[in-house]
């Protein structure tokens, strides 16, 4: 399944579980159903999609032939799945604090321009196109968010989260270029570079509760920040994400 048809698979999945719990009948009131903490601890896991590509550009120079070598890179991020894990602890009936955890990575293209001198006359620079190569894209980020819970329905419940993220961006990226003696060409190499970029977490999560102990629900949000790498410059990370999985409550 390609990256647009994940995202319509689940923006179409938590539209429909707004729309059709709504009527829902009250959760299961079996032995075995009622919340040990009362309900007031939470924990969500989710699989969704991180929507958003970005690029980061990025400048690199090095003495030769008496002068000086001048490159240019960029290198890509595209959207891919995540994985999404956090819990929460709700000290009033209708507020909370919760921390969580996305991991995302993805594959894209590393390219660049490379400005050679030449070896025998001065300004006389070749402009060499680099070969483009696949390079990875990760990202660890973890959220604090404070909580707003609105009953829709006995069953449904919607909540408004904000708060601070912090995400380690790890991106290969062509950091060093070499020239064979007496050319004027370029041989790109490739390196992994990162940082910690500072954002903000900030969107809405729908629950349906099957039993007082186990629900499902969707989640949508923005998630991001930047970060400078040594040699790529506001490198973005996150984005607008979204996803669905189970709700836990104890």
């Amino acid at each position: 399944m390609n990256m647009t048809n994940t995202i319509s698979a689940l923006v179409a999945a938590f539209v429909l579980t707004g729309g059709s719990l709504a009527q829902a009948q009250p959760p299961s009131s079996t032995p075995g159903s009622m919340s040990p903490f009362g309900g007031k601890v939470s924990v969500d896991i989710n699989v969704g999609a991180q929507t958003q590509s970005s690029t980061a550009n990025g400048a690199l120079s090095f003495p030769i032939y008496g002068q000086t070598a001048s490159v240019s890179t960029v290198a890509g991020v595209d959207g891919g799945a995540l994985f999404d894990l956090s819990g929460g602890y709700r000290f009033m009936r209708n507020i909370g604090v919760g921390v969580g955890f996305t991991s995302f990575s993805s594959t894209s293209t590393a390219q660049g321009t490379a400005t050679i001198p030449s070896p025998i006359f001065f300004n006389q620079d070749a402009v060499v196109n680099l070969v483009p190569v696949d390079a990875k894209h990760t990202e660890r980020s973890v959220y604090i968010v404070v909580t707003g819970y609105v009953p829709i329905t006995n069953v449904v419940e919607l909540a408004l989260f904000i708060g601070p993220s912090f995400t380690k961006v790890t991106q290969d990226v062509i950091n060093s270029v070499t020239v064979p003696d007496g050319t004027q060409t370029a041989v790109a190499a490739l390196g992994s570079e990162s940082g910690t970029a500072k954002g903000v977490n900030v969107g809405a999560d729908l629950t349906y509760k099957f039993t007082n102990l186990i629900g499902a629900g969707g989640f949508i949000r923005y998630n991001g920040g930047s970060v400078d790498l040594p040699t790529l410059s506001n490198v973005k990370a996150g984005g607008f994400q979204l996803g669905i999985g189970a709700r836990l409550r104890f």
